[in-house]
């Protein structure tokens, strides 16, 4: 067969496994999202690397959790421990961008993400809007992509009513009580009167190999000089 022809297919069955990668991201995000919630949180660790040393998860300003026993601890114990009745977490994956690495072990993805809920009380339930970002590195596992480093970045969180402009009580919360070793934020900027908005996380730039987690807090300006 002719050498061009051969180059040729090689470079579609690339591009077929590129776009394959995407769509089994998109459902594992999606898989993700949907099973946020209170009675089903503690099977969440099943979509990460947890093989994986440093695998990770951040959350706002709760801290860094890294490793098989500190993301169990967060899924199982922590989250896993809320309230059922009353409790509402919904939120929506948008403005997707996920960029594969040239030699398909990886890859990065940015979401987008409004959500509503309700957090009960010993006064009853209280509804919240939720903004914010998720940036994650996943890494393929056989015929599976895991998620390995999760990021969610905290835009505003605030009573529905009083809105994110009046109501700041959200925007800090520090670790939840009973966390593990944790180590710490990485990166925390809600919206605040006094606050200037950065492009973070950004729309991950094309890759190679991967080549680390910095690209996350990096603002886009800085990403795609």
């Amino acid at each position: 067969m002719d050498s061009h022809i051969l180059e040729e297919l090689a470079q579609l069955k690339a591009e077929v496994a590129r776009l394959k990668a995407k769509d089994d991201i998109n459902m594992l995000m999606g898989r993700h999202t949907i099973n946020h919630v209170a009675k089903n949180m503690r099977n969440t660790i099943s979509f990460f690397a947890l093989d994986e040393p440093d695998v990770s998860v951040e959350i706002g300003d709760r801290g860094v959790y890294r490793g098989r026993a500190a993301i169990t601890t967060l899924f199982q114990d922590q989250f896993g421990s809320a309230t059922l009745k009353g409790n509402l977490l919904f939120p929506f994956l948008t403005t997707g961008m996920i960029e594969v690495a040239g030699d398909g072990k990886t890859a990065k993805g940015t979401w987008r993400s409004p959500s509503v809920q309700a957090v009960m009380s010993e006064e009853g339930a209280e509804p919240i809007w939720l903004f914010g970002s998720y940036a994650i590195d996943f890494i393929k596992k056989g015929n599976d992509w895991k998620i390995w480093h999760f990021h969610w970045y905290r835009t505003i969180k605030c009573n529905h009513h009083k809105g994110w402009v009046e109501d700041q009580s959200w925007l800090f919360k520090g670790p939840l009580p009973n966390s593990p070793d944790i180590e710490p934020t990485t990166y925390h900027n809600p919206y605040t009167p006094d606050s200037i908005q950065d492009s973070i996380p950004g729309c991950p730039p094309p890759y190679t190999d991967y080549d680390g987690p910095s690209w996350q807090n990096t603002d886009q300006a800085e990403m795609w000089k």
